[in-house]
């Protein structure tokens, strides 16, 4: 009869981590903009709701791109340093969201378990994502939700 191999550490990590779904560790009521707001705008929601990245939605509600602190940081330098935007021939020191937005948008599924999530942020350097059921937003999950569901699972373990 042949003993079986104890599992390691990193063994059991794993499964667990992809017993964890999106739809477990997402937060449901998702703050979004529109593109024609402006990152003033943004700025303002972000400072209020403590958040660090907001999904863009079109005047269809549809998912058009994403705007992240840093996207801010690179415009506050480059009005800072007098590399003013030229916005339908208008000086503009307070872009519109599509302005600044990243158009492509790293999305997962309700389903996709934390060890993807955690492989997606890690390799495509994004550090929120928007959880899609369909082409819906049901959910969004921050940097913050992931440290809080690992590191709470390895508690566990312990």
């Amino acid at each position: 009869m042949a003993k079986k191999k104890k599992q390691s550490f990193s063994d059991i990590l794993k499964k667990r981590l992809k017993d964890i779904k999106a739809q477990d560790i997402m937060t449901k009521t998702v703050v979004t903009i529109g593109e024609d707001k402006t990152l003033s705008e943004v700025a303002k929601i972000m400072i209020k709701k403590r958040i660090s990245g907001l999904p863009v939605l079109d005047k269809n509600k549809k998912l058009t791109g994403i705007i992240v602190d840093h996207d801010l940081f690179l415009v506050m330098d480059m009005i800072e340093s007098g590399n003013v935007i030229e916005e339908n021939s208008n000086t503009k020191s307070d872009p519109k969201v599509s302005y600044a937005m990243s158009k492509q948008v790293v999305t997962v599924k309700k389903s996709t378990n934390l060890d993807e999530i955690i492989s997606t942020m890690k390799y495509k350097n994004v550090h929120t994502l928007p959880v899609l059921q369909g082409k819906k937003i049901v959910g969004i999950i921050g940097r913050r939700d992931v440290y809080q569901a690992f590191y709470n699972t390895i508690k566990d373990l312990k």
